[in-house]
């Protein structure tokens, strides 16, 4: 029996508090400064002591995707994990969005999963879902930064944070969407390319169901947006939190025409308005890592590049 209640949109945005973000890093990491060379990005790169120095090892040029919804900031901490970081609203009692630098060497060292699901103690306990408010829900524990992306086994342990997760319908979490997230790791591998990602839910329903004594927001859509700096390969798997869901592909213009999240806000228009027909199965990458540019989205609005005072002051309220 789905043990679930809804809460209104009108709602969510009333009970939104004006918190100022945070960042939080659960143990130290030593490591250089990314090069800025094809061959410090092939490298694979490891967290750092530092909010800004972590922003750098998984974001683009340290830059956080750009929300553009006031309410969806409100009351957000940014968390820094292993090999993954995110914004996640105490609202919703879950993450935003989950950033990730994703490398062939990473994906080449395939550790078997291992973890233990765990409530984020870094967030105050009003903030965060508890491993109770998922039992008896109908839903799984869906990742946004997969368990076999992780190269280490604290990075794995690290992702089985619920922090990392959202309600997700068991059959979409277990085939489809297990499916594109098995695809991006053949991607990365075939194509011997890293890939920036940043994985992400909305909420568009007219009422959001909610799970657990909690009250964890149930997203009615989840996202994968994939950007390889070298080819420039571009797009977002888009998909509906339902059992039947197929993902449509996408460009990230016309994802941040359907969430008001800019993913890549230090890419051109130019850029984000191009789609890449991303295969939504591992079977169907190709091995040599070539993907067809299906051409330019001249049908969604996306905003401009940020300026170097915009970028840097999205930067600052990231890493502070």
């Amino acid at each position: 029996m789905k043990l679930k209640s809804y809460l209104s949109i009108g709602t969510l945005l009333a009970i939104s508090l004006n918190l100022s973000a945070c960042f939080e890093r659960p143990k130290s990491h030593a490591s250089e400064k990314p090069s800025s060379t094809i061959e410090g990005i092939l490298e694979g790169l490891s967290p750092k002591n530092s909010a800004k120095d972590c922003a750098s090892v998984v974001l683009m040029e340290d830059i956080p995707p750009q929300i553009q919804q006031a309410a969806l900031n409100n009351n957000t901490r940014n968390l820094c994990f292993e090999e993954f970081a995110l914004k996640h609203s105490g609202i919703s009692k879950g993450p935003l969005w989950v950033a990730e630098y994703l490398t062939p060497e990473k994906v080449a060292k395939k550790v078997k999963r291992q973890g233990e699901f765990h409530a984020e103690t870094r967030l105050p306990a009003a903030a965060r879902a508890e491993l109770g408010d998922y039992r008896g829900s109908g839903y799984d524990r869906g990742h946004l930064a997969p368990s076999g992306n992780m190269s280490t086994k604290s990075a794995q342990q690290d992702s089985f944070s619920l922090a990392n997760m959202v309600p997700q319908n068991p059959k979409n979490n277990q085939q489809a969407w297990r499916n594109i997230e098995e695809a991006v790791r053949e991607i990365v591998q075939n194509s011997n390319e890293p890939v920036y990602l940043i994985t992400g839910v909305a909420f568009l329903n007219a009422k959001v169901a909610t799970i657990g004594a909690n009250k964890v927001f149930v997203p009615s859509h989840l996202y994968k947006a994939v950007y390889q700096p070298i080819s420039g390969v571009i797009g977002a798997y888009w998909i509906a939190n339902t059992a039947s869901a197929q993902a449509q592909i996408i460009s990230v213009c016309d994802l941040e025409s359907k969430t008001g999240v800019n993913v890549f806000p230090m890419l051109s228009k130019g850029e984000r308005r191009q789609k890449y027909d991303l295969p939504t199965t591992g079977a169907a990458v190709d091995k040599r890592g070539n993907i067809a540019n299906l051409g330019r989205d001249a049908a969604n609005q996306c905003s401009n590049k940020l300026s170097a005072a915009e970028a840097a002051k999205l930067a600052t309220s990231f890493s502070h």
